[in-house]
């Protein structure tokens, strides 16, 4: 059995990448062959010297992939970075810069932790889908604003699952850069969204044990959907399932806080810790996240509430910051146009 895995990730991240790789070579001793590939940005020699001390440690190949020409592609589409960095984007161009050795190829986040064998994606029958993910939980609003209804799925690019022969003829990667030239380039979440509107009603959905999210964790479902519903979404029963054999774990910022920073309070902070201390960057000094007083106050109110009432206050909170995104990308695209 053999898998093709790709990450991607600026010199910011390599550490959490480094964990999450961690664990996917941990959990995944039995396959035949595990291939990683590296879309890296502005990586450093330090970090490069560990990642292939990482792929020496496991016997397991590694590839860093040069991304100058995808960023400088991405430019002349006037793409705009996220958050400063073009990585976000780069898989969607996975066509353009992958050779068709590669079929089945599994994307993984840096913010992730594979927790669990990956022997039911390496084997999945995708059919006729380019792609298959696990829902977003946390999209009411945003659905909304980009023309979906209730009732449609949306889905989170965390873990992303492809068939790249179905991909490339598809033109997928064509789509996308078609639409970002000639409809729109600006979304708060920017491969996600693409991914959303662009192949909407070809993606596959995988169950929720694929991107186990912080919400899953930190509330009871009960909670959850008397909060946020689920139209469009899971079944309580798929979600509790999904609980009980965990795969791979996604670390959404929860309450302004990453499992790396220091006296976070995120439900995946053990999990990530056990597979940092197995990796090169075990001497990884965790620091206080950036906060302004509204973020410090909601994690008070974290500690001090119970779930079930800190839960709608969470949901308040959440709206208000996709409200704010959505205007933010509408700041931007008037700004370049201007």
């Amino acid at each position: 059995m053999k898998l093709d895995v790709l990450y991607q990730f600026n010199e910011k991240y390599a550490p959490y990448a480094g964990a999450s790789i961690t664990s996917l070579f941990e959990n995944n001793k039995h396959f035949d062959e595990i291939r990683v590939f590296i879309l890296g940005e502005e990586l450093s020699d330090k970090s490069m010297h560990r990642l292939r001390e990482l792929s020496a440690a496991y016997s397991r190949p590694m590839s860093f992939i040069d991304t100058r020409s995808l960023i400088l592609m991405m430019k002349k589409m006037n793409m705009p970075p996220y958050r400063g960095s073009y990585a976000a984007n780069m898989r969607l161009f996975l066509s353009f810069i992958l050779d068709e050795s590669v079929d089945r190829l599994l994307y993984i986040d840096s913010d992730t932790i594979v927790d669990g064998p990956l022997d039911e994606l390496a084997e999945l029958n995708m059919e006729d889908h380019p792609l298959a993910m696990s829902l977003d939980s946390l999209v009411r609003i945003h659905k909304k604003r980009l023309g979906f209804s209730q009732d449609d799925y949306y889905y989170n690019s965390g873990v992303i699952l492809f068939s790249m022969s179905r991909w490339r003829s598809e033109r997928c990667s064509e789509r996308i850069a078609n639409h970002v030239r000639n409809v729109r380039a600006w979304y708060p979440s920017p491969d996600q969204d693409l991914l959303n509107v662009v192949l909407k009603g070809e993606i596959m959905k995988l169950p929720p044990k694929y991107n186990i999210q912080p919400v899953y964790l930190a509330f009871s479902l009960n909670s959850y959907y008397k909060t946020f519903g689920g139209r469009g979404f899971y079944t309580r029963e798929e979600v509790a399932e999904a609980l009980k054999f965990p795969v791979i774990y996604h670390f959404f910022r929860f309450i302004g806080e990453f499992p790396w920073h220091k006296g976070n309070v995120h439900p995946d902070n053990d999990l990530f810790d056990k597979y940092l201390a197995l990796s090169p960057w075990r001497d990884y000094v965790k620091i206080k996240a950036e906060k302004g007083p509204v973020l410090r106050f909601e994690k008070i109110l974290y500690k001090r509430l119970p779930r079930e009432v800190f839960i709608r206050i969470f949901r308040i909170a959440y709206e208000r910051f996709i409200k704010r995104a959505n205007s933010d990308s509408l700041k931007n695209k008037i700004n370049r146009i201007m």
